[in-house]
């Protein structure tokens, strides 16, 4: 009875979930157009050629030939046999493409196709009513021709019962496949100027403008009308004025940038003029060799290029482990695959190097901004990801770095392929990339290429602003560099020269009246015709010689006029260093205001909890005395004494460093410190599987006369940033267990821990402001920085040792209390 009609069972479908799969697939008609243009690629051929004709339709030997409108897409690839069209075209879902690319096999070409979902072919109801295929392979004595219409499938109930038409014909001689798609939707929509923009400009977008990321041709006419599709050939990335070339390996990142000279040129009156004496007279070699004598430079592998028509290059390599922030899987880091990288940054006025190309400015800026921003192309076809997804806005207008890459400034492609980057999976409508920890690994190495490229640039162009602020040429034309004291020094000379020449200027006025006054005293003194010869000629001897003497104090105060000019530069430069100053502080000034923050927040919060602490414990004394006792009431009760005591801990260790307690300073004795430290983050480390070990001994220890906030804020950070690493080796799994170590030595403590120790891209920059390998969000570079300074004003010092770990990483802080022993 239970086995009675089981052969007669069996699934089947609606014919209508066509029509909702296809809406749902692609969002757009020129999106649905790229999927059928990718099958030409998938198919081997070298070209895809795309005819839209919005008045006609497809004509005589085609089954719908008067349906208005048609699209006509024909390649030479390997073509259809029948097994082929059914497994592929006529069977939904199924992707012969899928167990190909599952069996890392390739193409003849070498390709590994870009499809596997099976669902892209129903993305055609976005274009067109009728479907018509003419195939040939290379083995077929004829060609293949299949029709059906979107139709068929409103006529029916199952899927099943829709029938294509089939039948063989000789229109097609060659090996290669014809896909006629009719009675286009919204024919209107494909006519006049508006849609050649539209599809120009959105299959420029959708297909590579990059000869470097395609092997692929794509021609395309509209109504008779040749498309030109956009390319971003060598001549315009030739004005370019800094290139980034980035390449992942699969272990490691290797990014390397260059600039030119024009990346520091400002079109603007005295910039210019500034730029050419101090840049172009010796093709910026002593602005080279000032950028290498800054400490950030060792770090940034900066060298002058060998390339012809750039000035400097930079270079860093990071091993993928090294990148903050990445997603594991099974201890390892998500591997997205080898890919390249090329990126451009331009200066809308720099025209005068297109010539030929650009006739006017606002056209080359047009050009740009079409393409802007960082794409990525699998195998030559671009995949959409949102506007400025790698945050380059994000970076510059938070004042991370003022010279950074601009998105609006910027072209650049990302070449991946579905052979080597099969793990990064793109949504089934096309629309994206499907967010899985390959995607994000993928993004957060590519945001590691934006944040050194933020660095280099920032890097080399406050080292411009700092060159021309203290470099001016001499007589000779060779540079002269000034510190601020020197600048200083400069101006007092300068003044005390000045003020001698004024008084050197009240002379010369006084010699010229009193000769005035001697000449009209002697000639209205004797007769007119007496000795008239002998006292003209005394007289003219006399103004002759004060002539002289007040030619001689003209020259002179020429020359001191010259030199006021030339102070007023050397004025200007002093000016300049401290706007520099200023631009620093007011980066500094958002992180010190948190500080400012805390400490109104500590006092608030201190009058808060010393008030529930008094309203508790009268609530616990009211419960005492009750005969009948309510245990809830009770445990709460407990509960907020507890948390009050661990809120009055937590204010007790902030309170110290804040502004009002920062001026007292005290006897510390270092080991009992370093002890009741330890134990404050005791709890938190232990929380997070972490300890800590204190090294010391009665004979290492010592006093100092320090103020304690200061000090708690020093070690704090360094604690801090241990815990912060070690929690990313347990989280990707590189280690078990981890342990923060103290050693008290007279007169030092050093402080390590046995994670993966300095990254060596930071090392020889590792105390200068705004420095840091962590994620955006999670550092700001300034913790060591401070730390520095703190102990600078008390006469100490931090360094790193040299000693290395077992990665061949520095790792052990040292700070030297000799400054402040007692």
């Amino acid at each position: 009875m239970s086995n009675q009609g089981e052969d007669e069972l069996q699934f089947d479908i609606d014919a209508s979930i066509i029509f909702q799969l296809g809406d749902q697939l692609i969002t757009d008609d020129i999106q649905a157009l790229v999927e059928l243009i990718k099958n030409s690629y998938d198919a081997d051929s070298s070209y895809a050629n795309v005819r839209i004709d919005t008045t006609s339709g497809p004509g005589e030997g085609f089954t719908y030939s008067n349906a208005k409108g048609c699209i006509i897409i024909e390649d030479d690839g390997t073509g259809m046999d029948l097994g082929t069209i059914k497994d592929g075209w006529l069977f939904i879902s199924k992707s012969p493409k899928r167990e190909f690319k599952a069996q890392h096999r390739k193409t003849k070409k070498g390709r590994t196709p870009l499809g596997d979902k099976g669902l892209g072919r129903l993305g055609v109801q976005k274009l067109g009513e009728n479907v018509e295929i003419i195939t040939r392979t290379a083995e077929g004595q004829s060609a293949l021709h299949v029709s059906f219409s979107w139709e068929d499938f409103r006529q029916v109930d199952r899927l099943s019962d829709v029938r294509p038409k089939l039948k063989e014909v000789q229109t097609r001689k060659t090996p290669g496949t014809t896909l006629v798609i009719s009675a286009i939707k919204d024919v209107d929509a494909w006519k006049g100027e508006d849609a050649t923009r539209r599809l120009q400009t959105e299959l420029s977008r959708m297909l590579s403008p990059y000869a470097q990321a395609r092997d692929f041709t794509v021609a395309a006419t509209l109504d008779g009308k040749r498309i030109e599709l956009a390319e971003i050939t060598d001549l315009v990335r030739s004005v370019a004025q800094v290139r980034y070339l980035v390449d992942f390996d699969g272990g490691c990142l290797q990014i390397k940038g260059m600039s030119r000279l024009d990346f520091f040129r400002v079109h603007r009156g005295d910039e210019k003029e500034i730029f050419e004496d101090l840049v172009s007279a010796d093709n910026g070699q002593a602005f080279l060799d000032f950028l290498l004598k800054l400490p950030a430079s060792a770090g940034l592998n900066l060298r002058r290029s060998s390339r012809p028509g750039w000035f400097v290059e930079f270079e860093r390599a990071r091993g993928l482990e090294d990148i903050d922030g990445l997603v594991y899987i099974d201890e390892k880091p998500a591997d997205p695959g080898p890919f390249h990288a090329e990126v451009d940054s331009f200066n809308f006025r720099q025209l005068d190097r297109f010539e030929g190309v650009f006739n006017k400015e606002s056209e080359f800026k047009n050009y740009i901004k079409s393409f802007s921003g960082i794409r990525v192309y699998r195998d030559g076809f671009g995949v959409r990801v949102p506007d400025d997804w790698l945050e380059l806005r994000k970076g510059w207008t938070s004042g991370g770095s003022y010279y950074g890459l601009r998105p609006e400034n910027t072209l650049g492609f990302v070449q991946i392929s579905a052979r080597e980057n099969a793990q990064l999976l793109e949504t089934t409508n096309r629309e994206a990339f499907t967010e899985t920890p390959y995607y994000l690994n993928f993004k957060a190495i590519l945001q590691e290429f934006i944040r050194f490229s933020s660095e280099a640039q920032e890097f080399v162009r406050r080292g411009w602003n700092e060159f021309k602020k203290v470099t001016v040429r001499t007589g000779d034309g060779q540079p002269r560099r000034y510190t601020t004291t020197q600048l200083a020094g400069e101006l007092k000379v300068g003044f005390q020269r000045a003020a001698e020449t004024r008084e050197r200027a009240e002379h010369f006025n006084r010699v010229i009246e009193t000769a005035v006054a001697r000449v009209v005293e002697i000639t209205r003194a004797l007769p007119a015709d007496a000795a008239e010869s002998v006292v003209i000629r005394q007289a003219t001897k006399e103004l002759n010689e004060h002539i002289k003497e007040a030619g001689r104090v003209r020259v002179e105060l020429e020359a001191s006029l010259r030199e006021i000019d030339r102070l007023e530069n050397t004025a200007q430069h002093l000016v300049d260093r401290m706007e520099t100053l200023s631009e620093q502080l007011a980066e500094v000034y958002e992180t010190v205001s948190l500080g400012l923050t805390a400490e109104v927040l500590s006092h608030e919060i201190q009058q808060v909890a010393d008030g529930l602490a008094a309203r508790t414990k009268r609530i616990k004394d009211h419960l005492g005395r009750q005969k009948q006792r309510d245990a809830t009431i009770q445990l709460y009760a407990e509960h907020v004494s507890s948390s009050v005591a661990a809120l009055r801990k937590q204010l007790g260790h902030l309170t110290p460093s804040l502004r009002y307690a920062r001026h007292k300073r005290e006897q510390i004795d270092v080991q009992e410190f370093a002890q009741s430290l330890l134990e404050f983050h005791e709890d938190r480390l232990i929380a997070a599987t972490l300890k800590t070990e204190l090294i010391a001994s009665k004979q290492s220890n010592f006093i100092i006369f320090m103020n304690r906030g200061k000090l708690t804020q020093v070690v704090d950070n360094l604690i801090l940033n241990s815990e912060y690493w070690l929690r990313e080796e347990l989280r990707t799994g590189r280690s078990k267990a981890g342990c923060i170590f103290v050693e008290v030595s007279k007169p030092y403590i050093r402080i390590w821990d046995n994670g993966r120790g300095i990254d060596p891209a930071v090392e020889d920059t590792l105390f200068q402001p705004f420095v840091t390998t962590k994620k955006k969000d999670k550092g700001r570079g300034l913790g060591l920085f401070i730390v520095r300074q703190l102990l600078d004003s008390d006469g100490c010092t931090i360094t790193i040792l040299p000693t290395r770990n077992e990665q061949d990483r520095l790792f052990k802080f040292q700070i030297d209390f000799s400054g402040s022993q007692v």
